[in-house]
């Protein structure tokens, strides 16, 4: 797996700070007596992710650290501004999506301090980390995603959300998009060479026709038009995070 350096992840906006969520060295695996608390290894429950449904399975293994020393410290300083503009702080490992690319948000806190876990899988993480054109910057949308799930848990979205579409995670999923457009804007505003269009590729090809899966994250087009949105939302400038999350609120339920 290709890691960026130091300077393609400045390049990105990222800075070093104290970090307020977990990413430490080491690895670990859920135990066997505790394997069925852990919704991700339950093959039949949905989860919020960046695709559908790729990291159910009978038993996930997670790690706390990428495997580079400096990957792990900026990658944790963009964790940490991602903590700040969300006001969440859940716990970040990576996982094992040999099985299908995804990162994923849950409820439970499985490291750190919560609320919530993020989980970033390491054949998608890889993926995006060869992409140095970007400066890293589709490495922290995906994150910019997750933590937009963890929001919509503890801001009271998810219910409000699963009216919208009660057979399909859609509604979660495009708002999550609206907000790492949000997030990226706000990026954007220190750092002119962000290129939206990097990020839209990627949601593009994430986007899926299969509407009446429970695991629809909503097609192409309109992944890419939540992200713009949200985009276009936080580039107006002055609104935080919970106007944001009304704000794509509203968009979604009209379009749904």
């Amino acid at each position: 797996m290709k890691m960026l350096n130091r300077r393609s992840l400045l390049g990105a906006g990222l800075v070093a700070a104290t970090l307020p969520v977990a990413l430490a060295a080491g690895a670990s695996a859920h135990p066997a007596g505790s394997i069925s608390a852990c919704p991700l290894c339950q093959p039949n429950r949905p989860v919020l992710g960046v695709n559908g449904g790729a990291a159910n399975g009978n038993y996930v293994k997670i790690a706390t650290s990428s495997g580079d020393a400096e990957t792990d410290r900026f990658l944790g300083s963009a964790l940490s501004r991602l903590s700040g503009t969300f006001k969440v702080s859940p716990g970040f490992a990576f996982f094992d999506d040999s099985k299908g690319e995804n990162a994923v948000a849950i409820r439970e806190t499985l490291l750190g301090n919560g609320p919530g876990t993020v989980l970033m899988g390491m054949k998608l993480f890889g993926k995006l980390m060869a992409r140095t054109s970007d400066g890293g910057i589709t490495v922290i949308a995906v994150c910019a995603h997750e933590f937009g799930h963890i929001y919509q848990m503890y801001a009271g979205y998810e219910e409000p959300l699963n009216r919208l579409d009660s057979r399909t995670n859609r509604p979660h999923e495009l708002h999550a998009d609206f907000l790492a457009g949000y997030y990226l804007a706000l990026r954007k505003a220190e750092h002119r060479q962000l290129d939206l269009r990097e990020v839209g590729g990627i949601l593009h090809a994430l986007g899926d026709t299969a509407f009446n899966s429970r695991q629809h994250h909503g097609t192409p087009d309109e992944r890419v038009g939540a992200l713009a949105a949200g985009f276009k939302f936080g580039s107006q400038g002055g609104a935080d995070i919970a106007a944001a999350a009304k704000a794509g609120f509203e968009l979604i339920r009209r379009n749904s």
